[in-house]
């Protein structure tokens, strides 16, 4: 490959290096599909380890129960973690459900299942790099 064409191709590429390096590494939840409540598992890089954590987001005050569930393998054996409770979240505000830390090795599966109290459609969240079991 000559060398003008790599510095092209890597001048096309930068960008989007950047963009999904700030996407796979943003702290900020994304945003709701609807304007009811929603929920997401946000992952994040802690040392060496990784830190996952069930969230709420809701414009209104809003109730409800959850289950978080995570299973982690590697070689030295796995792991299944089980939370769930109940939980209320103020108007505006962004809730946590619990947060999970994990060795940064190995393949992990979590969901987050979230019941809300006033009606609204059950939330569900999947996230990880492969299930364990």
């Amino acid at each position: 490959m000559s060398r003008n064409v790599f510095i092209s191709l890597t001048a096309a590429l930068l960008p989007l290096s950047f963009a999904w390096g700030a996407a796979a590494s943003s702290d900020v939840p994304p945003p709701a599909d609807t304007d009811g409540p929603s929920c997401d598992v946000r992952v994040a890089r802690q040392g060496g380890s990784l830190v996952l954590e069930g969230l709420v987001f809701t414009p209104a005050p809003a109730s409800g129960s959850y289950e978080l569930e995570i299973s982690q393998g590697g070689y030295a054996g796995g792991s299944d973690i089980r939370q769930g409770g109940d939980f209320e979240v103020a108007p505006g505000e962004d809730g946590s459900l619990g947060i999970v830390s994990l060795p940064a090795r190995g393949a992990y599966a979590a969901t987050l299942i979230v019941h809300w109290h006033d009606g609204a459609p059950d939330c569900t969240r999947h996230v990880g790099t492969g299930r364990r079991l």
